[in-house]
Parts: C-alpha cells; sequence; structure tokens
C-alpha cells in the first residue's frame, strides 16, 4: 500500500473528520464531517474518504444515532476508550493521566460531545488534529517545530498509534450494519498506518478487549461540531 501524502492542512482536517465522526451524531456534527470529507476527496490520496461520503449520504442522523448507540454505547461492541484496552486498572489510570497531561501542556480545554473521558478516540484524533495546526502555525512563524514533532511522535507511540489500530480493527468487524462507521473505520486504519510508516514509528500496540458495559462520563469531553482543533490552545 501506498503512503499517502497531506499538507498540515489536509492531516489536520482528516484527523479532524475522524474524532467528529466518532461523536454522538448531530446534524450540525454531520455537515462538517461531510465537508471535510469533500475537501479530502479533492485533495486526493485517501480514496476510503469517498466512502465514507457514499455512507453518510445514505443515512439519516436518527439511523446514524442507532448504530452509534449499538457500537459504543450499552454493552458496547468497540470500546472508544484507550484504557478500556489495558488489562491493569493501575495502567489504566496512569495513561488517562498521561494523556490528560498532553493535553494540558497546551493548555487544552476540549468541549463537546464526543467524550466522556480524556482517553476517547474523538479527543486524541482531535489532539492530533491540533498539533498539525500547531506546527502549521509554527512553520509560518519561522519557529521551531522540533518540540511539536517530538511531542506527536511521543503521543502515536505512546497512546493513539498503541490502540487506535485495534479501535479501527474491531468497528470495522463489528460494524457490518453500520456502513458509515465501518467505512470510517477503515479510513482511520489507513491514516494511523500511513502516519506511524511517515514517522518511523513501531508502538507496541493493545490488543482488542471483550463487549463491556460503557463507562459513565465524566467532566472531560471533546468533538462538538465548530470546535475545531483551535479550541486547545493556552
Amino acid at each position: 500500500m501506498t503512503t499517502a501524502t497531506l499538507s498540515p492542512v489536509g492531516l489536520a482536517a482528516l484527523w479532524r473528520l475522524l474524532s467528529l465522526g466518532l461523536t454522538p451524531p448531530s446534524a450540525e456534527t454531520l455537515a462538517e464531517v461531510e465537508a471535510l470529507a469533500e475537501g479530502l476527496d479533492e485533495l486526493g490520496g485517501f480514496p476510503e474518504v469517498i466512502d465514507v461520503l457514499d455512507a453518510l449520504t445514505r443515512s439519516t442522523t436518527e439511523e446514524l444515532a442507532a448504530q452509534f448507540f449499538e457500537l459504543f454505547g450499552g454493552t458496547v461492541q468497540v470500546a472508544p476508550y484507550e484504557g478500556s484496552y489495558e488489562l491493569d486498572p493501575i495502567r489504566q489510570g496512569r495513561q488517562m493521566a498521561d494523556v490528560s497531561a498532553f493535553y494540558r501542556a497546551f493548555g487544552a480545554e476540549p468541549a463537546g460531545p464526543a467524550a466522556e473521558r480524556p482517553d476517547h478516540a474523538g479527543c486524541e484524533l482531535e489532539f492530533l488534529s491540533f498539533l498539525e495546526l500547531r506546527r502549521l502555525a509554527a512553520v509560518e512563524n519561522d519557529e521551531d517545530v522540533e518540540l511539536l514533532d517530538d511531542i506527536g511522535a511521543s503521543f502515536l507511540t505512546d497512546h493513539a498509534g498503541r490502540w487506535l489500530p485495534t479501535f479501527f480493527a474491531g468497528v470495522t468487524e463489528g460494524g457490518t450494519r453500520a456502513p458509515f462507521y465501518r467505512a470510517l473505520a477503515v479510513l482511520g486504519a489507513r491514516a494511523i498506518e500511513d502516519e506511524l510508516t511517515r514517522r518511523g514509528i513501531e508502538p507496541t500496540p493493545l490488543p482488542r478487549r471483550p463487549s463491556r458495559l460503557s463507562v459513565e462520563a465524566d467532566s472531560f469531553e471533546c468533538g462538538a461540531a465548530d470546535s475545531s482543533p483551535r479550541r486547545y490552545r493556552r
């Protein structure tokens, strides 16, 4: 498989699309997903985007909401939280604390309907989008980007790159009755694989766990429509 190359803006849009796609669907969020997918389709490099667009246009918000709950709510088929893939409860807590520390390093105050915890897939993907936009701003201002590159590599190595491939594989397998989420997962798996390859990162993967009850919500949220990655800022 050829590794796709996107500009920082394109890559930020890709992570943003995936983040929004993993939020409880609403007319607002789905409209932004559609706009992002159309823009990425024009850029080329990820033909999987076409399947996302096709599945989206064939589905109603109500249908997607039911599919979302079947996959990620109640007795979840596929847990959307990094900590759910870690068997050791002590390590679960450390992982969540470490993810939060990455966000706090940028004064992050993400908000929206996507996540009940900072280790939600939508939050981690939103953070990857934010880092791309911060890197673009640094380049435009002739600032050093080495630190941002190191942070992105560390976040992929220690967190997103360890479990998102497993998560997306689970959604692909479990989404036979949810074509939009299945298409989104295929795109997400390709995006993560390409990014790890591009950076030369080989994280230790976290295995999939059996179906389990969805965790209760806490105060950390992200992925709201119109809440672009710029919400992560000092």
